[in-house]
């Protein structure tokens, strides 16, 4: 006789599985979005988490809810320096006094680089998106500090200013001479509303490499170069592109006897006689001092060109790279920032 086969225990579905194991719940806290937070795509209609930027099926845009906006991963400078993007921008003694150090942090900006501008009122980056949808979302977590969004191309950095040969003040009026063209042209001073001091740097890199079996290479020269420079970029009403003062090609003689022989100490004075004919213009001249703030989200431009063979001594041929950090344009989108009006922006 066979004993009686032993009851099997009765499966458990998997929806019991997770919901106890030993008498005890697996899952404490809801680990998932509920069918109603989810966001419908406008494009393809399709449900997503309510904190995504962009739909997971089709790439699209989303709308983010304000309630979840802290919740966001909103991806900042991650893109090309030469495409155009979004910016947003504050003044600098806003963001000196700003104690959102945990928002800006994860924007990318570093707050301590602010606080040695407590008076400043110079307009900087705070961080650039490849959308203003983006640039919206983030900047909705700055809610301490006065901000703007502005994009690239409204800032036309590659429309070049009018370079001048010089420039006479005689009572109320200005009055510049065109470089290129020889031309002359007047504006009262009351029209003046910005003036911006530049520090240009270009620094090169050559290296010269010896290639031998199994494509190994030994470097076997290396040399720098710097080029420095100091640019005055002059604003008026009505016009986004600047009278542009270079340190060579200009005549201090406006100056007078306050001539220098050195072209920074014209810089100076020249801005400081600006000042004194129109005080209501904003004067810009910290640039060499906020290269840490601008690196972020506009980097110099970087490019590396090959030379091939290059003959370096007698009988001697090494192929020959040179690598080039320009911040012209960096300084360009900067001083056109200036000439902008931060509460005309917000509107």
């Amino acid at each position: 006789m066979h004993s009686p086969a032993a009851t099997k225990p009765q499966a458990r579905t998997m929806a019991e599985e997770t919901e106890n194991i030993a008498g005890q719940p697996v899952q404490a806290v809801q680990i998932a979005f509920s069918q109603d937070e989810l966001s419908a795509c406008e494009k393809c209609g399709r449900d997503n988490a309510p904190n995504r930027t962009n739909c997971i099926y089709c790439g699209a845009e989303l709308v983010v809810r304000d309630e979840l906006i802290s919740q966001v991963k909103v991806v900042a400078n991650d893109l090309e320096p030469d495409a155009l993007g979004w910016t947003i921008v504050a003044k600098a003694k806003d963001l000196a006094r700003s104690a959102a150090e945990a928002e800006l942090l994860s924007l990318g900006f570093s707050l301590g680089d602010a606080k040695g501008f407590p008076t400043s009122d110079a307009l900087l980056p705070i961080a650039r998106f490849s959308t203003e949808n983006l640039a919206e979302l983030a900047r909705k977590r700055l809610n301490d500090i006065p901000t703007a969004i502005v994009s690239d191309e409204s800032l036309g950095a590659d429309k070049p200013g009018l370079r001048i040969s010089k420039l006479e003040l005689d009572g109320g009026v200005l009055t510049f001479n065109d470089f290129n063209r020889g031309v002359q042209e007047s504006r009262p001073v009351e029209d003046l509303t910005a003036v911006v001091l530049g520090h240009l740097q270009v620094f090169t890199t050559t290296t010269f490499e010896k290639r031998g079996m199994r494509k190994r290479s030994t470097v076997t020269d290396e040399s720098s170069d710097v080029r420095d420079s100091q640019i005055l970029d002059i604003y008026f009403r009505g016009r986004l592109t600047p009278l542009t003062i270079r340190s060579t090609g200009f005549d201090f003689s406006t100056l007078g006897s306050e001539r220098s022989l050195l072209a920074a100490e014209n810089f100076e004075r020249l801005i400081a006689m600006l000042r004194r004919a129109a005080p209501q213009a904003r004067s810009v001249v910290e640039h060499a001092d906020l290269q840490n703030i601008l690196s972020g989200p506009w980097p110099a431009a970087s490019r590396t060109d090959g030379l091939g063979r290059v003959r370096t001594g007698i009988g001697q041929r090494r192929y020959g790279r040179s690598s080039t950090m320009d911040n012209t344009r960096q300084f360009t989108k900067f001083s056109r920032l200036q000439a902008l009006d931060l509460d005309e922006l917000k509107r």
